[in-house]
């Protein structure tokens, strides 16, 4: 590409992409016009007045016609500085844009309820974090953390169930908050025993089922086993399957579900297990002996419950109006100037001159 070209070429595709915010202004452009033309057809005061001088100078021709030629304070670009600096306004009135980068809009999510089993057998320590030691509650914590900070767009809500089942957190976009409550749940802090029921009962009244994506219920318990609470696993898993929410289930501890289904004197009937509440709501059964499990099981979730991202459609504006404001706020203090009234060629000849007639 030749040397010549590329600045034009660059100034080419500048115009190309500038768009006006307020195009309506440039019925104003008459304005500046207007005044250019009447600067142009106004004699200066001080030519129409050079004739009359009484003085004499050796150079007094060159002085009278050429202070116009080299001056700008008599010239015709001092003269048309207030029309430009006028057209400049016009120009930031109309208000110069740019495109910028394109802006990627927020993610839809849905509405993820972790149920975390806070009853005794979850401090066990049979799991290792870090290579050491660790219980099962405290494993569960870390690698939920790091779920909630990677899911933007999600609303999290936190349950925990012990004897009763009792709402850390409703629903909320606020992930450092999910993060922090999360670590606030302690084993024992709601009984020793399992309600199981209650919890996804709970779960149930605080997510949105119509919303675009359909709810998930993430449930954290070592065997299932309900023994406490007010609403049996199959009463709860029913009303899920009925309003579409999936419930994955996520056992913690060294040893998987059996596949029984176990019976509690409260309930009439059999009851579903860890992997039974997964296959009839529609979710999926993990076990997770270990802590690379319970990562294992995570990602597997999030791949499988994906949030939707937008295509993105609008785009930043970068506003360029600054740009011929300042220009014309500068041409305005130019026309204001003092300018002195002939340029540097005419005061050196007059200079010459008055040497001259000294020397005389």
């Amino acid at each position: 590409m030749s040397p010549v070209l590329s600045p034009v070429i660059i100034v080419w595709e500048f115009l190309r992409d500038l768009q006006w915010g307020e195009p309506l202004a440039f019925m104003l452009m008459p304005l500046p016009l207007l005044l250019a033309w009447l600067s142009l057809r106004r004699a200066p005061e001080d030519e129409r007045a050079a004739p009359r001088q009484v003085l004499r100078h050796p150079d007094l021709h060159g002085l009278l016609h050429g202070r116009h030629e080299g001056s700008i304070s008599g010239g015709v670009f001092r003269r048309m500085l207030p029309a430009l600096a006028l057209g400049c306004m016009v120009l930031a009135l109309a208000r110069p844009q740019r495109a910028g980068a394109w802006i990627v809009p927020p993610a839809h999510g849905r509405d993820i309820v972790v149920l975390l089993d806070t009853s005794l057998t979850m401090s066990i320590h049979d799991l290792r974090w870090n290579g050491k030691p660790a219980e099962r509650l405290a494993v569960v914590k870390q690698v939920f953390s790091r779920f909630v900070q990677a899911r933007a767009g999600d609303r999290f809500g936190i349950i925990a169930f012990g004897s009763h089942a009792a709402t850390m957190l409703p629903p909320t976009f606020d992930r450092q908050l999910a993060a922090a409550m999360v670590e606030r749940t302690r084993v024992g802090m709601l009984g020793d025993n399992t309600a199981l029921g209650d919890a996804i009962g709970l779960a149930l009244r605080q997510v949105r089922p119509e919303g675009r994506l359909k709810p998930v219920i993430i449930l954290y318990s070592d065997d299932g086993a309900s023994n406490a609470g007010q609403i049996s696993p199959a009463q709860a898993v029913a009303l899920a399957r009925a309003l579409g929410v999936r419930i994955f289930t996520v056992q913690v501890g060294d040893a998987p579900a059996s596949g029984k289904p176990y019976d509690v004197p409260a309930y009439r009937g059999p009851q579903p297990d860890m992997l039974g509440i997964a296959e009839q709501s529609g979710g999926r059964f993990f076990y997770a002996a270990s802590a690379g499990a319970q990562e294992a099981a995570i990602r597997a979730i999030g791949q499988l419950t994906p949030t939707l991202q937008p295509p993105p459609h609008r785009r930043m504006t970068e506003e360029l109006y600054a740009w011929p404001l300042g220009l014309g706020v500068l041409l305005w203090f130019l026309a204001q100037w003092p300018w002195p009234r002939m340029g540097w060629r005419q005061g050196a000849a007059a200079r010459r001159g008055t040497r001259r007639e000294v020397t005389r």
